[in-house]
């Protein structure tokens, strides 16, 4: 049997959603040297879910069909709170990564307004302890096909990318919303061993002032970039050549939350599949296209098949999974 497990690591949190119907930089104020700010909104509505970078990617990765093991560290209410259930619900998804009993797991508070304006506030709980956490000795290149190594506790990260660099695993590199935490020296490590870096514009022009690089200079750090652009699709540089992919068209745009995981789930699968490059990334827009459709990052609902139609409809193309 051809091995096509996935590992995701990355936070596991509860999400708290709330939409805001102003603008929030109309609600913005500073003093008169720009040094303090003030920014009040009143949300008028609240939304729990469960979230997390790792809690979203396999959730995508379960509807489709794939062998997924979560690795993060998560405190005792990861239990309490049902978010352990929740995981074992999953189709062939298993968690694999540390419950500590003494320690609450991540929260992200999350605001979006009428223009699209996103704040987000996040508390790592017990995710700072993910350095106890290794994967040398458990995996290997013939039992774990690729892996995704996205926001977590940073220095959880860099072991882990140290890890799979030495097992021969290839890795994702997908630093997200902890991207101001790594320094260039750090960067300069991880990015030449990933098999592919991604990020949105701002994580990737962050990546580039923090290293002092142009965007050529990164592609011949590592050629297989990607860039993601929201509504804008994304830019995909594989072997240093670059692909333009669109974005693939919802049926509605409820909540864009967990979008960009969605695109990851895509991919990996892809990937795992040991689809062209190209598809992969087209298989990514596909499954984001779908989480924008509902309120939430785990709320969407779609199959195998209604992923191909929807990639038929949009890339005029046969796929065959």
């Amino acid at each position: 049997m051809v091995n096509e497990k996935i590992l995701v690591l990355g936070s596991i949190a509860y999400d708290f959603i709330m939409t805001f119907r102003g603008n929030m930089n109309e609600t913005i104020s500073t003093d008169s040297d720009n040094k303090k700010f003030n920014l009040a909104v009143m949300p008028e509505d609240k939304i729990k879910s469960f979230g997390g970078t790792s809690g979203n990617i396999a959730y995508n990765l379960s509807n489709l069909g794939a062998i997924v093991g979560i690795i993060t560290s998560v405190g005792q209410d990861f239990v309490d709170l049902g978010y352990q259930a929740r995981i074992e619900s999953f189709s062939n998804v298993s968690f694999e990564g540390k419950i500590h009993t003494d320690s609450h797991s991540a929260s992200c508070y999350i605001v979006n307004d009428s223009s699209h304006n996103q704040l987000i506030i996040f508390h790592r709980g017990a995710m700072v302890r993910g350095e106890q956490i290794s994967v040398k000795g458990n995996y290997s290149k013939e039992t774990v096909k690729i892996a995704s190594i996205s926001p977590d506790y940073s220095p959880a990260m860099m072991k882990w990318a140290n890890e799979f660099s030495e097992l021969g695993v290839p890795f994702l590199f997908d630093p997200g919303q902890v991207t101001p935490e790594f320094t260039p020296e750090m960067l300069l490590e991880i990015i030449p061993k990933s098999y592919i870096t991604i990020g949105n514009e701002y994580e990737i022009s962050m990546i580039l002032k923090k290293m002092n690089y142009s965007l050529d200079q990164l592609l011949n750090l590592n050629p297989n970039i990607i860039i993601t652009k929201g509504s804008k699709g994304s830019e995909c540089y594989y072997q240093g050549e670059k692909l333009e992919i669109p974005i693939c068209t919802p049926n509605s745009v409820e909540d864009p939350t967990g979008a960009g995981d969605g695109f990851r789930a895509g991919l990996l699968f892809g990937l795992a599949k040991d689809l062209p490059f190209e598809i992969a990334c087209r298989l990514g827009s596909v499954v984001g296209s779908f989480v924008v459709e509902s309120l939430g990052p785990q709320s969407q609902k779609f199959t195998l098949e209604s992923i191909i139609e929807r990639y038929t409809e949009n890339f005029h193309d046969n796929l065959s999974l």
